[in-house]
């Protein structure tokens, strides 16, 4: 009897838990959003919170921690909304904020250019499994003219292929392409991204002049360039 009481107990429990939910949407604005921004803010200690030690000068790279801490909470961001990155708590000399801006630009940048380069595989591939498709539906219709014996057979096998074709191309175009096309939009988000700096974090949104400032700043160039032109 205890252990049917038990049981009882737990499905019960299961069956509330199974029933919760969450308003994301509103989490999402009352923690990242203000108006037409998303901030994500960071509090650190140092120039080498952000940039990795092992960096030469004139060739910085960004320290993963920082990295990994900025793109988890961008994971939460609606890809509509600009972002704005606080960097709080020390005060950097103005060399130091060119080097971290340039470095944050570069490094998401070089991410834009991962998923570009895979939206041109997955093109060549869409193109070749197109051209496979076609060549397979033009032998599906020249072999079906004859049948019997090993031909029959053929007819088989090359009808099965044309239709692996088919998939794989509904495969590449429906999900893959779609799929990195989001991606490829996150990654200019955070290409785009506003970096300003504060000793001490402070929980004020910026003036209407500033946000608008801030928002014509990050769209005013559709190519996203390194510090230095390519």
């Amino acid at each position: 009897m205890l252990f049917d009481r038990k049981s009882r107990r737990l499905r019960e429990n299961l069956k509330k838990f199974s029933k919760k939910s969450v308003d994301l949407d509103k989490f999402v604005k009352d923690i990242y959003v203000d108006h037409g921004l998303a901030y994500i803010s960071c509090n650190v200690s140092g120039y080498y919170d952000i940039i990795d030690r092992l960096s030469v000068e004139g060739y910085e790279w960004i320290n993963g921690h920082f990295a990994r801490f900025v793109e988890q909470n961008a994971n939460y961001i609606p890809t509509e909304y600009p972002i704005v990155l606080e960097i709080c708590g020390h005060r950097f000399t103005k060399a130091q904020q060119d080097a971290i801006e340039e470095t944050i630009a570069d490094y998401y940048a070089l991410k834009m250019g991962d998923t570009q380069m895979a939206l041109e595989k997955n093109k060549g591939r869409a193109i070749f499994l197109i051209i496979m498709a076609l060549v397979f539906a033009g032998m599906v219709f020249i072999s079906s003219r004859f049948s019997g014996g090993v031909l029959s057979v053929i007819v088989e096998v090359v009808f099965i292929l044309f239709w692996v074709f088919v998939w794989e191309l509904t495969d590449c175009l429906l999900f893959d392409r779609r799929d990195l096309k989001e991606a490829r939009t996150e990654a200019a988000q955070l290409a785009s991204v506003k970096v300003t700096f504060k000793e001490r974090f402070e929980d004020e949104p910026v003036k209407p002049s500033e946000e608008k400032a801030i928002i014509r700043e990050i769209f005013e160039d559709d190519v996203i360039l390194p510090s230095d032109e390519w």
